[in-house]
């Protein structure tokens, strides 16, 4: 492939910003739209990153630093409003910058009125847009799913004698995915997004958005000790196969049809998507490539370099580990930090903090 065949997603730097506390235009002490505006020339002139990444600025209780959406197609005050972020889209393309912005498809806030309609009774045309079921024979939870933040997945609606899946905070009930009609409006929310100009979405969860539609235990992992070590410890949650309540291979068809949404978008200018999704079994986080013929993620994203001891040798064992995962038709990236780690400078110092940023800036595939 020659150089000029690259699209920018892969030659490009991209840089993460959550809004909150980036820039504050108005002095009201809380980062916005109109500060991150102020700092383009800043982001692509000083810094010289192609692409920004916005961390979600939707409406928001936040519950979870506004991973909770109670609406997916308006700006939170907090942050401005729509008419500001076409504002930001319009001067980062004259800076040649590339937008990307969060999507949260798993799971909306409990105050999204979806949610507040679906729960409003069994009957409600909405109940079927989020995952209920009976309880158990004791009364207790439906099944043994446990939530990332601890304890069960399931939340009981007193209301109604129904539980509904969480697989993060209570506060965040999980989409029915499985519902066409949950689809269709998902779907609905890229393409308002792609029609005000976005350039590509960054998929929160992007592989739980299916889950087993007979809601079967979750078996037990033999390998939880080694899967800590080598990736990350997930205290009790690491102790099961999440085989049944995230990453169901129907998942795949989602993606593919998304995919074909974004290439359709692609012939005005080129789009991209790249799905956060944690899978140990590197041949299960490949797949989200898609196939010839059949793609899904431009890139899934690599977090094999986040928690890796700071070793020569390890860090090019998990280079190499990953770097051969990929499929042929794939393009690798490199992950050395996000919102939900620790800074790089404080887990490595100043010092490694730099020789990592070159790690990264020099491997093949896209920085992150």
């Amino acid at each position: 492939m020659q150089t000029t065949d690259f699209e920018w997603w892969q030659t490009g730097v991209i840089y993460q910003i959550y809004p909150r506390s980036f820039m504050d235009a108005n002095g009201d002490g809380v980062g916005d739209l109109a500060g991150i505006i102020d700092k383009l020339d800043y982001l692509s002139d000083t810094l010289g990153v192609d692409a920004v990444w916005l961390s979600p600025f939707y409406p928001s209780p936040m519950a979870d630093f506004g991973y909770d959406v109670s609406d997916y197609c308006a700006v939170n005050p907090l942050f401005g409003d729509l008419a500001t972020f076409d504002d930001l889209v319009a001067q980062a393309h004259a800076r040649g910058l590339k937008v990307i912005i969060d999507i949260v498809p798993n799971h909306t806030s409990d105050q999204h009125p979806w949610f507040q309609e679906s729960r409003a009774s069994r009957d409600n045309p909405k109940r079927d847009w989020y995952v209920w079921a009976d309880p158990a024979a004791d009364g207790g939870p439906p099944n043994n799913w446990l939530s990332v933040f601890g304890g069960p997945a399931w939340t009981l609606d007193e209301s109604t004698g129904q539980y509904y899946l969480h697989s993060f905070l209570s506060e965040q009930p999980d989409l029915n995915w499985r519902n066409p009609a949950v689809k269709a409006a998902m779907f609905d929310v890229y393409r308002f997004w792609l029609d005000r100009g976005v350039d590509g979405f960054r998929i929160d969860v992007a592989h739980y958005v299916m889950k087993d539609p007979e809601l079967r235990d979750n078996p037990p992992n033999p390998n939880a000790a080694v899967e800590a070590q080598l990736f990350k410890d997930l205290g009790e949650y690491g102790n099961w196969i999440h085989v049944n309540d995230k990453g169901h291979p129907d998942v795949h068809g989602v993606y593919r049809e998304l995919r074909a949404i974004l290439d359709e978008y692609s012939a005005q200018a080129p789009r991209m998507m790249v799905g956060e999704i944690h899978d140990f079994d590197l041949e299960k986080w490949a797949a989200y490539y898609g196939e010839p013929g059949k793609r899904e993620f431009h890139q899934p994203f690599n977090f094999a370099l986040i928690g890796v001891p700071w070793d020569a040798q390890e860090v090019r064992r998990r280079v190499d580990m990953m770097d051969a995962a990929v499929p042929p038709w794939g393009w690798p990236n490199n992950v050395l930090g996000n919102h939900d780690e620790h800074r790089l400078a404080s887990r490595f110092g100043k010092e490694n903090a730099r020789t990592a940023a070159m790690l990264l800036l020099t491997l093949r595939g896209t920085p992150t």
